[in-house]
C-alpha cells in the first residue's frame, strides 16, 4: 500500500508557496513553512505507524525525513532573526531553502516507483534502538547543511543578500556539521555491537566521511580572513553537492559497479 499521497502533495505545495512568499518578502512564508512541516510531519507519522516502526527505512520515508529537517532548518535556524525586518538575505536564504524542501518532497512522490513508495516490513539489519538515532541525527544534519548550500548559492548569486547570507550560512553549518558528526558516530557504535566493526568503507561510509570532511575543512578556514565570503560560499555549495550525492547518487553508483552495501534501498 502507498502511504501518504496527499499528505505530501499538501506538504508540498505549502513549501513552493513558501518559496513565493519569501521571494516576494511576502510575511507569511515562515507560516506556509511551519505548515507545510507539520503535515510532513504528519505524514510520516502516519507512514510508521502504518508499518508498525520508524518511518526511516525506505528511499522515500528518508527523502521525506530530509525534506521535513530541511523545512525544519529554514524555521529554526531564521528564529530571531526577522526582527525588526529580516534582511533581503534572510528572505532568499529562505525562499530557495523552501525549494529545496519542496524538490525533495517531489523526488520522493514523483521521482520514485511506487513500490518503492510502499510499507514495507523492517528489514532484520535495521531492527535496533540505534537506527532512528542514526538515521534521524543524518536527516536533521542534511536539513541544516541544506540550508548552508541554499546560503552559499544566495552568496555567489545575489550580492545585495550577501551580509545576511554569510551569517546564515555560518549559523546552519554550525548546526548540521555537529549533527552529521553524531550521526557518524552513532552508526559507528552500532555497527560495532552490530558486526563488530566500526567502519567498512563501503561506499555510503566513504562518501559521508567525505561530506563530513569538507564541512570540516570550512568549520577550521571560517575565521580565516582570505577565505571569507566567495570561498567558504563555494565550500558549502561543495558539501550541498556532497549531502546531495551521498543521498541521491551512492546508490545509482553501487548498483551500476554491482556493490553490496546495508546502506542501498
Amino acid at each position: 500500500m502507498t502511504s501518504g499521497p496527499a499528505g505530501t502533495l499538501a506538504a508540498g505545495a505549502c513549501f513552493l508557496l513558501a518559496t513565493v512568499a519569501h521571494a516576494r518578502r511576502w510575511g507569511i512564508g515562515s507560516w506556509l513553512g511551519a505548515a507545510g512541516a507539520a503535515i510532513l510531519a504528519g505524514t510520516l507519522a502516519a507512514q510508521g505507524l502504518r508499518a508498525g516502526h520508524w518511518p526511516l527505512a525506505s528511499e522515500y520515508e528518508v527523502a521525506l525525513a530530509f525534506a521535513l529537517g530541511t523545512a525544519l532548518a529554514g524555521l529554526a535556524l531564521s528564529a530571531g532573526r526577522d526582527w525588526p525586518e529580516p534582511t533581503e538575505g534572510d528572505h532568499t536564504v529562505q525562499a530557495v531553502t523552501a525549494a529545496l524542501a519542496a524538490a525533495l518532497v517531489a523526488y520522493a512522490r514523483f521521482g520514485l516507483p511506487a513500490f518503492k513508495r510502499a510499507i514495507q516490513p523492517l528489514p532484520p539489519a535495521l531492527d535496533s534502538a540505534w537506527f532512528p538515532l542514526h538515521v534521524g541525527a543524518a536527516a536533521l544534519g542534511y536539513g541544516a547543511l541544506a540550508m548552508a548550500g541554499a546560503a552559499g548559492l544566495v552568496w555567489l548569486v545575489r550580492e545585495a543578500a550577501r551580509p545576511g547570507a554569510e551569517q546564515l550560512m555560518d549559523r546552519s553549518v554550525g548546526a548540521g556539521y555537529p549533527l552529521l558528526t553524531l550521526s557518524m558516530l552513532l552508526g559507528i557504535v552500532w555497527a560495532q555491537a552490530a558486526w563488530g566493526r566500526y567502519w567498512s568503507w563501503d561506499l555510503k561510509e566513504t562518501w559521508t566521511l567525505i561530506t563530513w570532511l569538507i564541512y570540516t575543512l570550512y568549520w577550521h578556514l571560517r575565521r580565516r580572513p582570505g577565505w571569507r565570503g566567495h570561498r567558504l560560499a563555494w565550500l558549502a555549495l561543495a558539501g550541498l553537492g556532497a549531502v546531495l550525492f551521498t543521498f541521491l547518487g551512492v546508490g545509482w553508483l553501487a548498483r551500476a559497479v554491482g556493490l553490496e552495501s546495508l546502506h542501498l534501498f
